[in-house]
Order: C-alpha cells, then structure tokens, then sequence
C-alpha cells in the first residue's frame, strides 16, 4: 500500500447519495487491465478445480463450486491482482471515510454467477444489525462495508446487485422490509454498470444478487472491511506467513493488530473529495 489513500474518497454527491440510499456505484474504479487479470484469475481458478478438484491456495475455501454459482473465499495471498483489488489505495479511502477510522480486511470472496432457471426470487439479507452504526458531524457510519466490483458489464438483464434503498437506517423487522418493498418495486434498486464499477455499500443494507436473464456470466469480486478491533469472520483468517511478509500498514490491514488503536477519520459533507 504504497499509494496514500485519498481522504475524503467520495466527493460530497457520492456521500449524500450513499448516506441517503445505503450504497454508491462509482463507475470505472479499476482499469481494464485490472479487471482482465481479474477475471482470468478467478476463470483460471474454476478451470484448475473442474479438472482437478484443486484449491488455489492454503488458508481459503470454495463456498460454492455449482455451475451456475463457483465462489472462493479469503483471497489476498492467493493471487497478485486479489491481493492489489483488496489493498486498492481509493477504494481503502471509502471504506475508511464511511467507517470513520482504519479498517481491517474481514472478508473477502470472488464469484462466477450464471443463470439459472430454477431462481425466481430474491435472497434478501444484510450481515450487520442497524443498532451498530452512528451519526458523526451528521453523516451516517456503520461497522462492515463491503467493495463489490463487476468484472463484467451490468445491464439490465444481467444480474446484478439488487437492494432495498434506504434500509440500511431502518431497525425494523427484516422480512417485514422485504414484503413492503416487493409490494412496489421502485424501492428496490438494480445495479447498472460498466465492468471494472465499485458498489460501495454498508453491510447493514438490504440486498441480494440479481437474477441473470441475459445469458451471460456475471463475475465480481468482493472485499468487506471492519475497524481495527474487530474480528475476522470463521474461515477469512489471514494467511500467516503471507501476512507477515508484508509493509506494516498492510500488515494491520490483514492482521487487524492495531485493535483498539483506532485512527478516527471523520469529514463535513461539504469537504471536496481529495485529488491525487
């Protein structure tokens, strides 16, 4: 993580509207080569465990290995472009600016989703419960957020993240959400987007993989990210040795071992985004 990571990350339009809605897609945040060796990785994963029934790597595991949904988990050491994805300096910035102080890495998956006619519905779920966000200088906070970013362009018909737009706030009964919002779809928001786009997003908010109806692969890549103190999720345990090996700001990235150390970062929404 030699680049400096920008502070604030969003200008003050992308704040109101993830402050507003729960998340902000920021368009084009890694390059198209970043995507392509992206995508080659993870196709190159699938292909080595459909020949072979073989794992990448220590210290990772496949939540899925079905053909319509191939997913590996805990990622940083198992290949350059996964490691540069989760340590990416302005994706960091966001993350930190909506915590509100230095993360660690808490997750971490790549997925390869395809259609699949038995799915008519949504999964609607969130991994964080409301009461554990704040209010600081009067934007909204919260203690998991996710980076998801598409390695393949999202048009309308291919499948990407669904939410429930503004839930994130809301600390009322999940299914009851769910049922009001599928009442009047315009409350639930579909992902648009060009390959190599970041859905930044608070983990308390609603949401759920779309349906893919244009017959192409959906891949994406995901790294979620906590404070410092927090522990990591059953099975995304830093590789040891690879986490050792590493700068120290990175290390504390993987590790968390800066614990209750936690550097506050907090902004206005009147800040100008930073320029590099």
């Amino acid at each position: 993580m030699s680049q400096t990571k920008p502070f604030p990350a969003l200008t003050p339009t992308q704040r109101l509207y993830l402050d507003v809605h729960g998340y902000v897609v920021i368009e084009n945040a890694l390059t198209p080569a970043e995507v392509a060796a992206l995508c080659d990785t993870l196709y190159g994963i699938e292909h080595a465990y459909r020949q072979h029934g073989a794992l990448p790597g220590p210290d990772c595991h496949f939540s899925s290995t079905a053909e319509e949904f191939f997913r590996v988990d805990n990622l940083p050491h198992l290949a350059p472009c996964f490691f540069d994805y989760l340590t990416h300096p302005r994706l960091l910035g966001m993350v930190e600016e909506i915590t509100g102080g230095n993360v660690r890495l808490e997750q971490s998956d790549a997925h390869i989703r395809r259609p699949s006619p038995e799915r008519k519905s949504y999964g609607f779920h969130r991994g964080m419960d409301v009461g554990m966000s704040y209010l600081k200088n009067g934007l909204y906070h919260g203690p998991f957020v996710k980076t998801l970013t598409n390695l393949t362009d999202l048009g309308p018909d291919d499948g990407g993240t669904v939410c429930i737009a503004g839930s994130h706030k809301l600390d009322i009964d999940p299914q009851a959400i769910i049922a009001a919002a599928l009442a009047d779809p315009r409350m639930i928001h579909h992902v648009q987007a060009p390959a190599g786009s970041t859905l930044l997003f608070f983990e308390s908010l609603i949401h759920a993989s779309g349906i893919i109806r244009s017959g192409r692969d959906r891949l994406l890549i995901i790294g979620g990210y906590t404070p410092s103190m927090f522990q990591t999720w059953r099975g995304y345990e830093p590789h040891s040795d690879f986490a050792q090996a590493q700068d120290e700001a990175t290390r504390s990235l993987l590790t968390g071992d800066q614990k209750y150390h936690w550097d506050r970062r907090l902004r206005l929404l009147s800040d100008p985004v930073a320029t590099s």
